[in-house]
């Protein structure tokens, strides 16, 4: 009984690593698939647990215009459905800033490595069968291409063996190289031979498109028109909508760093039920398709431990974030005013779902509050300064994400103890009962967002505090409790 909770365990914190995307990713191997003018390009390689049979591939082409980019865009796409059981693979292709080629080149090179992996299927223990190209913006377009671009093919290579793959998923691809779309700039006279929408017939692999109703580089209607004329031609075209993103959406935490998962698990999710209901893939995914971002905004007891306790407690549909910093204050002239710092400006790009806010504690300190030397452009008092620089933090989340949920949080109970760092405790303890948590009660009224008070909620919290201020991890974790039960 004891090794099958052991393993239930490993299995939970499994997921929750896929969940929140692994920070050090990295590839089995790389493989080279093809030297063309002196340049060698190769497979990075994610191998899926020793299998008996030969499993599913898919190869993922990063984006970039057709002119940069690297493989470890899809990295943590690959080692998610490598984790799934298939062979995932991120593939290298010439690109114009590095090689001086064009996109009919970015063309071939993706034939030439669909061609490769299905030529040598038996040692990479893959079904030549069950090859899916996969990419995203100029890689999803050469993903697509190899699908329904006759021609551009390496004379070099075996031509008997088929370079067009079983299935394609993209991630907000060219669908248009015409004026329509994008790219035309680029493939000047020859607009239309290399673009999807002009190319479709019947007979196509199926395909999943995953496109952003506000991508401003490839507009959403390409997409639209896409699926349409693939349905209209007989073909399987599915179309996913998200709305309110632009372009590169899709990426995680991994390769567009403090992005957050939520629409990497969204997309990698609907991609895992897709390749499986065409047998590619066995079992369920092992993510989360709807994950909500928490930020975690505030000072030092922010800082500390609470939010990954809080990360424990609500499990892996969220994925909290810390963006607290020791010393910090709403009002400004102090050592650390907040909207100045970099954990601000991260916190709002990471779009957040839900917001917990807990300010206070370093505005009442005496030395800040008091200081009649502090520099500030608010006409005012602190208390003044306090209240509308805390306004202007709320609305600032609820203008990157209307739907924001935004937690006001009173400042934890101060006690005096023995190894306080504050001559002046007495007077910030009085300050933040006189006007700190009845300004925050105020603010969570007018501006209509939810109050938890975790003053009273840890009001008993005193053996679990180190200095009279912080609290040390058994109080954090009680905290981070009281906080998830409020908001699940």
């Amino acid at each position: 009984m004891k090794s099958i909770k052991i393993i239930a365990t490993l299995l939970i914190l499994f997921c929750a690593v896929i969940n929140i995307g692994a920070q050090n990713i990295t590839s089995n191997s790389k493989v080279l698939y093809k030297e063309i003018n002196g340049d060698s390009l190769y497979l990075h390689i994610f191998k899926p647990q020793l299998s008996k049979k030969p499993t599913a591939a898919i190869v993922f082409f990063f984006g970039g215009g057709w002119a940069s980019g690297t493989p470890e865009q899809f990295y943590q796409q690959s080692e998610y459905f490598a984790s799934r059981g298939i062979l995932a693979i991120s593939a290298e292709y010439r690109i114009k800033n590095t090689h001086n080629t064009s996109p009919f080149d970015c063309v071939e090179d993706a034939k030439s490595a669909i061609r490769w992996i299905r030529e040598h299927a038996k040692e990479l223990n893959v079904n030549p069968n069950k090859i899916v190209a996969s990419g995203g913006s100029a890689g999803g377009h050469i993903a697509i291409t190899t699908a329904l671009i006759e021609g551009l093919e390496n004379v070099s290579e075996n031509s008997s063996i088929s370079s067009v793959p079983n299935a394609v998923v993209a991630y907000n691809p060219v669908l248009d190289t015409t004026e329509k779309g994008y790219g035309h700039k680029k493939v000047v006279g020859r607009e239309t031979e290399i673009s999807p929408t002009h190319q479709v017939k019947k007979d196509l692999p199926p395909m999943l498109i995953f496109h952003g109703t506000k991508d401003k580089t490839v507009p959403f209607e390409n997409a639209e028109r896409f699926t349409s004329l693939m349905k209209e031609a007989g073909n399987e075209c599915e179309l996913v909508a998200v709305d309110n993103v632009g372009h590169g959406f899709f990426n995680g935490d991994f390769f567009r760093k403090g992005a957050g998962n939520k629409y990497f698990n969204l997309t990698t999710y609907k991609t895992d039920v897709f390749l499986e209901k065409l047998c590619y893939l066995k079992g369920k995914p092992t993510l989360a398709e709807n994950i909500k971002h928490i930020s975690c905004v505030g000072d030092s007891n922010n800082e500390a431990k609470y939010p990954s306790f809080l990360q424990e407690k609500l499990g892996n549909e969220y994925q909290v974030k810390n963006f607290g910093k020791g010393g910090a204050t709403l009002i400004d002239g102090t050592n650390h005013p907040y909207f100045k710092k970099e954990q601000y400006k991260n916190s709002l790009k990471f779009t957040p779902d839900i917001v917990l806010i807990m300010f206070g504690t370093n505005d009442a300190n005496v030395k800040w509050c008091l200081d009649e030397n502090r520099k500030t452009e608010f006409i005012g008092t602190p208390q003044e300064e306090f209240k509308s620089q805390y306004v202007k933090l709320i609305k600032s989340y609820k203008h990157k994400n209307e739907n924001a949920e935004v937690y006001v949080l009173t400042p934890l109970p101060i006690y005096e103890h023995a190894k306080s760092r504050d001559p002046e405790i007495k007077q910030r303890i009085k300050h933040l009962n006189e006007w700190v948590i009845p300004i925050i009660k105020v603010i969570s009224e007018e501006e209509n967002v939810q109050l938890l008070d975790v003053n009273k909620l840890m009001k008993k919290a005193y053996n679990c505090t180190v200095d009279g201020v912080h609290l040390n991890n058994k109080g954090y974790e009680i905290l981070a409790k009281k906080i998830a039960q409020e908001i699940k």
